[in-house]
């Protein structure tokens, strides 16, 4: 048996792309385990307004760079909709766990006690 005929390399793109989504949800597993132990909620209880514009903002910001690569490409239309959608609610989702567990106080000096 040659080498290329190995599962490995003839099913490459399956066994990258599985490998990327187990990794997302241990990620996304790990945060949420922090984020229950942690409950990091100094900043969002001293500044409510403030967290939730900075939330709003790396979401609706993150998500709107689906409507340029749309436009480039000519194919706006209702998926384009659903897709700002659906990545604004993931980076929405992230933006909240990371400041519940800690990541941001930690990386920005913020003083919890």
């Amino acid at each position: 048996m040659a080498l290329k005929d190995h599962w490995l390399f003839s099913k490459s793109n399956t066994v990258i792309q599985w490998s990327i989504i187990i990794m997302v949800l241990i990620a996304v597993v790990y945060l949420v385990a922090l984020s229950i132990i942690v409950q990091d909620l100094k900043y969002p209880r001293d500044h409510p307004y403030l967290f939730t514009l900075e939330t709003l903002l790396f979401s609706l910001g993150c998500g709107a760079i689906v409507f340029l690569m749309a436009y480039g490409r000519d194919d706006l239309g209702l998926s384009t909709v659903v897709e700002f959608i659906i990545i604004s609610l993931k980076f929405g989702i992230l933006s909240i766990l990371l400041q519940f567990s800690g990541f941001y106080s930690y990386a920005f000096g913020y003083k919890t006690s």
